[in-house]
């Protein structure tokens, strides 16, 4: 959910979860600052007694600015959806062409033509000497990308969403995450794929 709060008109309410989490920098907002969506269903006890904020679940002061900052954000996100969809869904449509024409060999992780998140575009390189320190030669070239999964993108090991993907042979994999917003260009994309052919 966290990926997807900010990006869709979401009603938790007609989705019948639980729980739900978001994070204001996934759609352009302050970091450190999110919410926690409860099902009226669901009963819950604070972890750490001692205050009546957020409906006595925690103590200690709210972030006023952080608050206002994320709903302003979220306000904005939604209010330019069908544009700004339109636009990223094209951004990676295009890079996802130019991945195919210029690495024979590369995978895409997850159904990249179908049902996924329009603006993350997960990929996987054959693993050679050259491709094991893509991402350090990536993020040196000024390119911010991300291996693995959201939740995993520091660890070093094979991501079990990748095994249970390819099986044994995940493990000759490197996938490499791109992010994409309406603040992107098609002259990022082709700095990339050039950068890329250089590496790769």
């Amino acid at each position: 959910m966290v990926q997807t709060i900010g990006h869709y008109p979401l009603n938790l309410k007609d989705l019948k979860v639980h729980f739900a989490s978001s994070a204001g920098h996934k759609f352009h907002g302050p970091k450190g600052v999110g919410v926690l969506y409860i099902n009226d269903s669901v009963k819950i006890k604070p972890m750490i007694y001692g205050g009546s904020q957020e409906r006595n679940m925690r103590a200690g002061t709210e972030n006023l600015y952080g608050i206002i900052g994320y709903a302003k954000a979220l306000e904005k996100a939604l209010s330019r959806y069908e544009q700004d969809s339109t636009y990223v869904r094209g951004l990676k449509s295009y890079m996802a062409e130019q991945l195919k024409a210029n690495f024979p060999g590369i995978r895409f992780n997850g159904d990249c033509d179908g049902e996924c998140l329009y603006t993350v575009l997960n990929v996987a390189f054959p693993k050679t000497d050259k491709t094991d320190m893509l991402l350090f030669n990536l993020d040196m070239a000024g390119i911010c990308v991300s291996g693995g999964s959201a939740c995993s993108s520091g660890a070093s090991s094979v991501s079990h969403v990748i095994k249970t993907l390819y099986g044994a042979d995940g493990e000759n994999l490197v996938p490499i995450r791109f992010s994409f917003s309406h603040g992107n260009t098609r002259e990022e994309v082709d700095f990339v794929i050039a950068k890329l052919k250089e590496l790769v």
